[in-house]
């Protein structure tokens, strides 16, 4: 990572606002604090020094964008969001006046942010446009060749991830589709078994129906038979009671039989 302040030689091309000499020694001398305890890595000295500094002048570009570099630093969100407004409106001053010298480093900060963030597409943009006002600057160039490769992985690894939640995606519609089909044929099957058991049950049914047919007809056959057995023997009966009959008139007849 690229680390640099905002030197002291370019101040009078930042001010905007009018400071009294004495203002003005207290804000230098709060930023030169501040630039020491930030070369000792000495961050939140430094962020300290750079909002004593503002507090004096709020305008001094100077403190805004050596206070945005050492937030970078800390690297702590709510830190660089703070550290990324603060670069946004140091650019749209410089597009302004035309201090491309502070855009470029801007812009560069804005792509430092961008890559902590992994927003490679936002960071290879910034340092491009860093690189168009200061062609130069071979740090801004190697970070945008960076950026625009990890850009590529990134969307590399987006379109893989894609595949793959698509890929699982089908799989699970595919499984679905299994369980839909086997619970179908489940149900087939059930469907057929309780077929079965109801033609078992009708069949069943028909058995005893018929076995109670069959016997209602015997008991009736039966019945039938003695009746005709009962008329034979009446019918016998009769004959040979006609028989007698005949004989006794016969013997009569002939006298062999008187009939008293």
């Amino acid at each position: 990572m690229k680390r640099f302040l905002v030197i002291l030689s370019i101040l009078m091309l930042f001010s905007v606002l009018p400071l009294s000499a004495q203002g003005q020694r207290k804000v230098r001398s709060l930023d030169r604090s501040g630039n020491a305890h930030y070369n000792d890595s000495l961050y939140h000295d430094a962020e300290m020094d750079y909002r004593r500094a503002l507090a004096i002048n709020p305008s001094d570009s100077v403190a805004r964008f050596n206070l945005a570099t050492t937030l970078i630093q800390q690297q702590d969100q709510a830190k660089l969001a703070e550290a990324d407004s603060l670069l946004t409106n140091l650019i749209t001053e410089a597009e302004q006046t035309g201090n491309r010298q502070l855009s470029a480093r801007s812009l560069y900060q804005k792509g430092e942010i961008a890559m902590m963030a992994q927003q490679y597409q936002q960071a290879a943009e910034a340092f491009k446009e860093s690189l168009k006002r200061n062609p130069t600057d071979d740090d801004a160039r190697f970070n945008y060749l960076l950026a625009k490769r990890q850009m590529e992985n990134q969307q590399n690894q987006d379109q893989q991830n894609q595949n793959n939640q698509d890929q699982q995606q089908q799989d699970q519609q595919e499984q679905q589709q299994d369980q839909k089909e086997q619970q179908q044929q489940q149900d087939q099957q059930q469907q057929n078994q309780d077929q079965q058991q109801q033609n078992q049950q009708e069949q069943q049914q028909e058995q005893q129906q018929m076995s109670e047919d069959q016997r209602q007809s015997i008991l009736e056959q039966n019945e039938r038979e003695e009746k005709e057995t009962q008329n034979k023997v009446m019918r016998r009966q009769q004959e040979l009671d006609k028989d007698k009959m005949r004989e006794r008139e016969i013997q009569i007849q002939n006298g062999t039989l008187k009939d008293w």
